[in-house]
C-alpha cells in the first residue's frame, strides 16, 4: 500500500478485539516478506521481495444473510491491467478491446510517453504516467513486465503473440518508410531508436535478430508466472482467440460484437 502511496495510520486499540500474534506467526506463511517490513522508507529502493501475496486480500467465498444456497466467489480485483506482447503482436486491437469493455486504456500514445514511463519505471519503481489509466499495453509497457508486477501486486498481464511468419512479416514491414506511416517519426526522437536497442540489441535488426528475441520474450514471460496462471493471459489472435478468453480471464461479459482488428497494414496486422 506505501508503494501505491498510501500513507499508513494505525487504528486506535480500543476498537480492535484481536488475538494477539507475533512477527513469527504473522510471516510464517509468507518468509520472503519479513526483510524491510518495517524500514519501508529507507529500503523500499532495496528490496524487491516484500509482496506476500500479489493482492489476493479478502478472496474466498461468502454468503448474503446466510443464503449457503448461492455462494458469493470474490476474486482479486486487478491493480492494473498490462498488455505486455512485444510490438506488431495485436496490442491496438487489444487497446481497442479493453476500451470496448469499459477499461481505460493507454497505448503507445508518443515517444515522450513512452520515455516517461520508462525514466519514472527505471528511477522511481513506479509510474505516474501508468497510473494515468486503468490499462496499458505496447511498448515500453513489454520491456517493463517484472517492475511492473512488484509495484503494482494484483495486474493481470495479457501477452499477445501471433503467428511467427505473420509477425516477422509485420515486424520487418513496421521499419521500412513506405509501409509504415509513422516510420519517419522514429528519426526526430531519439528514445524510439533507443528503445529498439534495448530491444533487439540494434537500431537496425535482421530477421534473425527479430524471431530470437520474439522467442525469447515469450519463454521469459511464461517462465516468470509459471507458478501464476491466473496472472498471465497468452492471447493469440492469429488462432482466433478474443472475446472469450479475454473476458474470462477478467471475469467480465463478452460483448456481442466482433473482436477488433486494429491497425490492419496492407493486408499485415
Amino acid at each position: 500500500m506505501q508503494r501505491l502511496g498510501f500513507r499508513p495510520i494505525e487504528i486506535d486499540r480500543q476498537y480492535l478485539r484481536a488475538i494477539p500474534h507475533s512477527d513469527g506467526v504473522r510471516f510464517r506463511e509468507y518468509p520472503h516478506a519479513q526483510r524491510n517490513v518495517y524500514e519501508y522508507e529507507q529500503k523500499v529502493t532495496e528490496c524487491t521481495n516484500t509482496i506476500a501475496n500479489w493482492g489476493r486480500v479478502g478472496c474466498g467465498t461468502v454468503y448474503r444473510n446466510f443464503n449457503f444456497d448461492r455462494p458469493i466467489e470474490i476474486h482479486p480485483i486487478p491493480t492494473r491491467i498490462f498488455g505486455i506482447g512485444l510490438h506488431k503482436t495485436a496490442t491496438n486491437s487489444l487497446h481497442k478491446a479493453l476500451g470496448i469493455l469499459g477499461i481505460d486504456s493507454a497505448h503507445w500514445g508518443s515517444a515522450k510517453r513512452a520515455r516517461a514511463i520508462w525514466t519514472e519505471m527505471k528511477e522511481c519503481g513506479r509510474s505516474a504516467t501508468i497510473e494515468g489509466h486503468h490499462a496499458s499495453n505496447d511498448l515500453p509497457i513489454g520491456l517493463l513486465y517484472r517492475e511492473l508486477d512488484m509495484a503494482y501486486p494484483g495486474s493481470k498481464f495479457i501477452l499477445t503473440v501471433r503467428d511467427e511468419s505473420r509477425w516477422l512479416a509485420s515486424v520487418e514491414n513496421h521499419w521500412k518508410y513506405d509501409r509504415n506511416p509513422y516510420r519517419h517519426t522514429w528519426d526526430t526522437d531519439c528514445f524510439t531508436h533507443q528503445m529498439h536497442k534495448m530491444l533487439y540489441g540494434c537500431r537496425w535488426p535482421g530477421r534473425e535478430t527479430f524471431i530470437n528475441r520474439y522467442r525469447r520474450h515469450l519463454a521469459e514471460v511464461v517462465q516468470y508466472f509459471r507458478n501464476r496462471p491466473g496472472d498471465l493471459l497468452v492471447l493469440n489472435p492469429d488462432a482466433g482467440e478474443g472475446w472469450t478468453e479475454l473476458c474470462r480471464f477478467l471475469s467480465m461479459p463478452a460483448p456481442s460484437i466482433p473482436y477488433p482488428v486494429e491497425f490492419v497494414t496492407k493486408e499485415v496486422r
